[in-house]
């Protein structure tokens, strides 16, 4: 299982299955990790998704280690509006640590 494509997971997805020298039978596609998670609980496959926020009983989560899987995340905000404090603060915070957040 797997997300739908034109998702950046799922492109990682593919990419880390083909580094690893195979192509997933893929029985489902959604558009949601939760919905994904749901049918990993529901004994129905397995998914590459990122950490829960929330532990799902039944559902037994392993971290990948290697290859090293990463992905960008942007941020977007209107311009021409003043910040509330913890806005600013963030931005801030991003702004200083611009192409480092990544270890």
């Amino acid at each position: 299982m797997t997300l739908e494509p034109g998702y950046g997971l799922r492109r990682i997805t593919d990419d880390l299955c083909k580094e690893a020298g195979f192509r997933p039978k893929v029985a489902f596609e959604g558009e949601e990790a939760e919905t994904l998670r749901g049918l990993v609980a529901a004994g129905l496959g397995v998914a590459l998704l990122p950490p829960p926020t929330v532990p799902r009983p039944g559902v037994t989560e392993l971290t990948v280690t290697a290859p090293r899987a990463v992905r960008e995340i942007g941020v977007a905000w209107l311009a021409g509006h003043p910040d509330t404090p913890p806005v600013a603060a963030f931005k801030k915070f991003l702004l200083s640590r611009r192409g480092s957040l990544l270890p």
